[in-house]
């Protein structure tokens, strides 16, 4: 099993370094040269220089990193930049000259140019420097530490602030999910790859995030779900032909683990048929073509695909691949009986191994060496080579276990990071949810309540329009009738006697008059103070009181507030006009005396004179008292009428109004 996982592993990263290679021959060192020196002398921009300097030293790093020094020294002889800024980019430089060799000295570096570039405010370097920072702790083993960097560098690349395309976001949550699949977290993994696929654009790069996807799915034997990843991009043409090709491979890589070998053979031929088609000879292929027709048992067709592969191209591949392809030459020079030779070969196999960590590779080799020693008959030397190869497996598998021990707590505490990060997510779409119907609820409960005030002003309005009809109706109804009875008696009468009927008219038209202005004046909205009625109420009784030559003493507090609406303020008016009306008219008084005043919870209206008074228990004609009262009773609830009279003894009227 471990054997498959770590074999798994390695054909993934020999499909994704090849797939990524360029189909042109690259510029040499001396081309590229000659490059920044036309580019630095076309310009005189100390920030484009800078970047220059950066390029060039950063695509120098692996292949030429003595032209990387030499870049990053003529950088920092620069004199027209900042300190601050030059150091910000030379300590990156510095970084990653020493992430290999001494990974503490980068990290020092790393830290540096990061707290540079934090204070130059500059975002999109702050990623790259991130994404360093988190490479020197993968290489370190602190994974954790890894996994935190990068989630920084992914929020500041998503960030509003930061102009990155999709590609550059995606490099970065293709880094995590890598980061991932290191430590055995497949799960989060792909979820990372699958967030990756959400926002491609390219169809190209969606189909190499899909071998990454199929790669994961498959360390964790989920071939079929590997398989329905590529399937997509299995006939897709309208990409660069290496990523078909790595597609393709992919695919019959997975066919070989279903142990479908014909399918196998057919997806590695389509590959090297597309592989032709190209400037680059990728040896892999050929090896994976040898690799099938083995599989079928067609050793002749194996042995003549390997032939083709020679000693120089072997030298030029990944140590792991020259690995397997001698391998698989041992075992079929076995096939052939030819035992010396498949030895040579084997010894050629592990003198590779010897240069790589302890691999489940070199125990393949011992155990096919010690068959080929039993062919012979050499039983002492196959018995020493099983010894051998048990001795590696044991001291590998005690690696592995360490190793998974240190992983599964790294697994765990990511998997808790991440579901603690699901939760928070899950609860801020609730929130948000909750939020959204929330808003809706009141935006609703908001229309609803306008359309009730709507609706409770239009019934308002109405009902002020009835009663304003029927105000009209029985205050001016009968006086208007009245008018238009002497009208027609006038008419009818003799001219001696119509002068009567005139002053009927006269006396009925000025009547009607002041109720007409007295409805105008209670329901025109300028009047809605109570400073305005009392004023009014004052007025109203001083020209009253004149006009008999009474004599009057008037005390009204103006500033005075009185708990009733306007209808009851309107009812008010008219009892207090038709009581002080009654008085001028009927008490043949010669003093009277009118008080406002607030007592406590109270307001109290006094009206009272020294006339002739009456019997409070005696019914008189006319409606005068009748009104009067049932008028009180539609001011408030809290209205009380008080009258006190007697025949000789003038009469008292006090209005109680309670406030509370």
């Amino acid at each position: 099993m471990i054997r498959l996982i770590v074999g798994i592993i390695l054909s993934s990263m020999a499909i994704g370094l090849h797939a990524q290679q360029r189909m042109t021959r690259p510029s040499t060192p001396q081309e590229l040269y000659l490059q920044l020196e036309e580019s630095l002398n076309s310009t005189d921009n100390p920030d484009s220089i800078l970047e220059l300097y950066t390029m060039y030293a950063m695509h120098h790093l692996r292949r030429n990193p003595d032209s990387s020094e030499a870049a990053l020294k003529r950088m920092n002889a620069l004199s027209d930049l900042p300190e601050l800024k030059l150091g910000a980019y030379s300590d990156f430089l510095k970084a990653n000259l020493l992430v290999l060799p001494y990974p503490d000295s980068a990290m020092k570096a790393i830290n540096s140019s990061i707290q540079k570039f934090q204070q130059l405010d500059n975002k999109t370097k702050l990623v790259g420097a991130f994404n360093l920072k988190s490479r020197i702790h993968t290489q370190k083993n602190n994974y954790l530490e890894s996994e935190e960097t990068l989630i920084q560098a992914i929020e500041i690349a998503q960030s509003e602030e930061v102009n990155l395309s999709n590609e550059d976001i995606n490099n970065l949550l293709n880094m995590l999910a890598d980061l991932y699949m290191r430590v055995g977290a497949t799960e989060i993994a792909v979820q990372r790859y699958q967030q990756m696929l959400e926002i491609e654009t390219s169809k190209e790069r969606e189909c190499r995030v899909r071998i990454s996807v199929s790669n994961a799915f498959k360390v964790d034997r989920k071939l079929e779900d590997a398989k329905s990843y590529l399937e997509p991009c299995l006939d897709e043409t309208n990409i660069a032909l290496p990523v078909q090709i790595a597609v393709i491979k992919s695919y019959s890589d997975l066919e070989k683990n279903l142990g479908n070998y014909d399918e196998r053979l057919f997806y590695i031929k389509k590959a090297i048929s597309l592989q032709e088609q190209t400037q680059y000879r990728d040896i892999t292929a050929y090896f994976f073509l040898a690799e099938a027709y083995y599989d079928k048992q067609e050793y002749f067709k194996s042995d003549s695909v390997l032939q083709e592969v020679g000693a120089r191209e072997l030298q030029r591949v990944q140590p792991f691949t020259q690995f397997h392809i001698l391998f698989l030459r041992a075992k079929l020079l076995e096939q052939e009986n030819k035992y010396s030779e498949a030895l040579l070969q084997l010894d050629e196999a592990l003198k590779i191994l010897e240069r790589l960590p302890e691999t489940p590779l070199k125990i393949d080799a011992y155990t096919l060496q010690a068959e080929i020693y039993t062919e012979l008959g050499d039983y002492k030397k196959a018995y020493d080579l099983t010894k051998t190869s048990e001795t590696v497996s044991d001291i590998l598998r005690e690696r592995v276990d360490a190793r998974e021990e240190a992983n599964s707590k790294v697994r765990f505490q990511m998997r808790a990071k991440n579901q603690e990060l699901a939760d928070v997510t899950t609860e801020l779409g609730t929130v948000k949810t909750r939020n959204a119907l929330i808003i809706i609820l009141l935006v609703l409960l908001s229309s609803y309540i306008l359309y009730r005030y709507r609706v409770h002003f239009l019934l308002k309005e109405e009902r002020t329009r009835n009663k304003i009809a029927r105000d009209l109706h029985d205050d001016l109804s009968a006086t208007l009738s009245s008018i238009s009875f002497f009208s027609e008696a006038a008419k009818r009468d003799e001219p001696k006697g119509s002068n009567r009927f005139l002053q009927r008219i006269d006396e009925s038209a000025v009547e009607a008059k002041e109720k007409i202005n007295d409805i105008i004046w209670a329901i025109d909205p300028g009047n809605d103070d109570w400073e305005s009625f009392l004023t009014k109420c004052k007025r109203f009784a001083a020209e009253m009181f004149e006009s008999k030559d009474i004599t009057y003493n008037i005390d009204i507090d103006t500033k005075a507030m009185i708990p009733i609406n306007i209808k009851g303020r309107k009812d008010l008016w008219l009892v207090f006009k038709e009581i002080i009306t009654n008085l001028v008219r009927h008490s043949e008084s010669s003093t009277a005396k009118v008080i406002f005043k607030s007592d406590k919870d109270r307001f109290i209206i006094v009206i009272e004179d020294n006339g002739i008074g009456f019997d409070t228990e005696k019914n008189y004609k006319g409606n005068g008292l009748t009104n009067i009262k049932k008028r009180v009773s539609s001011i408030s609830k809290n209205c009380n009428l008080i009258l006190e009279s007697e025949p000789g003894k003038g009469t008292k009227w006090e209005l109680v109004l309670n406030t509370k």
